[in-house]
C-alpha cells in the first residue's frame, strides 16, 4: 500500500462485532484485531497483497460509509518498507491469504500531525477503523499486475450494469420528489431536471463559454455537502465552470451541471435535480455523498465569459491567490523571526 493510501483508508465494522478488549495495541495510536480464517504461509516482505477494503466513520451514534472497494476494485499493493509505513507493516506482515483484519484509530491520533487536513465532518474522540480482507498474496509483480487489470475490468463491467439499473431508480426517485414538493421542472437534454426560478437574459449557455456561478449542493434529504456562498465551507468566491473542451480554461464538472447549465442564461437562478448517473455514480464522493446518490444544486449564473474573458479572469484569480499566499508567508516570518 502506498503511504497516501494508508493515510486515507479508514473503515469500521459494526461495534457489536468488535469488543473493546479484543484489540491489540499497535504503534502511533493504532489498535488492531486479526480474524484468522486463512491458510498457507504468512505474507513475506516484497509480496503483493490483494485486499478488499471499505471505509466508514462512526460519529458516536451511527456508522457512515465512506467507501467500499466492493463497488470499486480490490486493492493490490506491495508489502515493503518503501510503500508501507512501519506501523502498518508490523500489522500486515502477520496476515495469511483469507485472513480478515480490523484496524482502528481515534480521529485525534489520525490527524495529530496534520490537524488542518482533518475533514470538517470528523470529530475528535470518535474512531476511524480499517477492515481488510486478504483475497490473495502474490510473489511476483507480473502476477499482481495481471490481477489488478482483471479487477479493474471487473469493476468497470459491474459499474456499467449497476449504473444502467440505477437510471430507472433515479428517475422514479426524482419524479416522486418533484411531485411531493410541488416543483415544476423541465428535463435538460442529458437527463438533469431544472427548475428555472429566474431565466436570466441573453443567449443560452453553450459549449463555447466559461460560466461564473454561485451554488449550494444538497442531497435530496436536504443535507448540504458543499457551497461557495456559505462561509462554513471556506470558499466563498464564484466558481468557474468550463463548458468548453479547452483544458486551459479550467477543469470540468459533473455531467449534471453542464447539462443543466445549457438551459440557463446570464443572471439565471435555478435548481438542478441531478440523477446519480450524471453525478458521482457508483463511486460517490467521500463520506458526504454515498454511491448512487441523486443531488440538488441551487445555482446562480453570475456571469458568462468568452474564452478571452475567462483567461483574464483565471489570471486575476491566480494573482490573488499568490498575493494571499505571500501575505501568509510574510505574516509567519514576522511571527517567527529567524535568529541572526
Amino acid at each position: 500500500m502506498s503511504k497516501n493510501v494508508y493515510l486515507i483508508i479508514f473503515t469500521i465494522l459494526a461495534f457489536s462485532a468488535c469488543k473493546e478488549n479484543s484489540f491489540k495495541k499497535g504503534s502511533d495510536g493504532l489498535e488492531y484485531k486479526i480474524i484468522s480464517s486463512g491458510s498457507g504461509p504468512q505474507v513475506q516482505y516484497g509480496n503483493f497483497l490483494q485486499m478488499q477494503i471499505g471505509q466508514y466513520y462512526n460519529n458516536g451514534t451511527t456508522d457512515s460509509l465512506l467507501s467500499d472497494s466492493r463497488t470499486t476494485a480490490s486493492l493490490i499493493e506491495p508489502l515493503d518498507s518503501v510503500n508501507t509505513p512501519k506501523q502498518y507493516y508490523d500489522i500486515l506482515k502477520q496476515l495469511k491469504k483469507g485472513d480478515s483484519l480490523v484496524i482502528r484509530i481515534l480521529v485525534d491520533s489520525a490527524f495529530k500531525k496534520s490537524p488542518e487536513q482533518m475533514p470538517p465532518f470528523l470529530k475528535k474522540g470518535h474512531y476511524l477503523t480499517t477492515t481488510v480482507k486478504v483475497l490473495n498474496i502474490f510473489t511476483e509483480r507480473a502476477q499482481a499486475d495481471s490481477a489488478r487489470n482483471a479487477a479493474m475490468a471487473e469493476m468497470q463491467e459491474r459499474n456499467k450494469k449497476l449504473e444502467a439499473e440505477q437510471v430507472g431508480k433515479d428517475e422514479k426517485l426524482i419524479n416522486e420528489y418533484l411531485q411531493k414538493n410541488n416543483v415544476q421542472a423541465v428535463k435538460a437534454p442529458g437527463g438533469t431536471y431544472v427548475q428555472i426560478i429566474d431565466p436570466g437574459t441573453g443567449a443560452n449557455i453553450d459549449t463555447t463559454v466559461v460560466v461564473k456561478t454561485n451554488y449550494t449542493g444538497r442531497t435530496l434529504e436536504g443535507k448540504a455537502f458543499d457551497s461557495n456562498t456559505d462561509p462554513a465551507f471556506n470558499h466563498v468566491e464564484p466558481f468557474m465552470v468550463n463548458m468548453t473542451n479547452d483544458p486551459s480554461l479550467g477543469s470540468g464538472v459533473i455531467k449534471g451541471w453542464t447539462d443543466g447549465l445549457t438551459m440557463l442564461k446570464k443572471g439565471a437562478k435555478a435548481k438542478f435535480f441531478i440523477p446519480s448517473s450524471l453525478g458521482y455514480g457508483a463511486q460517490g464522493a467521500g463520506g458526504e455523498i454515498p454511491p448512487f446518490t441523486s443531488l440538488v444544486f441551487d445555482i446562480e449564473v453570475v456571469d458568462v465569459l468568452n474564452k478571452a474573458q475567462a483567461q483574464k479572469e483565471m489570471q486575476a484569480q491566480m494573482q490573488k491567490a499568490q498575493m494571499m499566499q505571500q501575505r501568509m508567508t510574510d505574516s509567519m516570518q514576522r511571527a517567527n523571526p529567524q535568529p541572526k
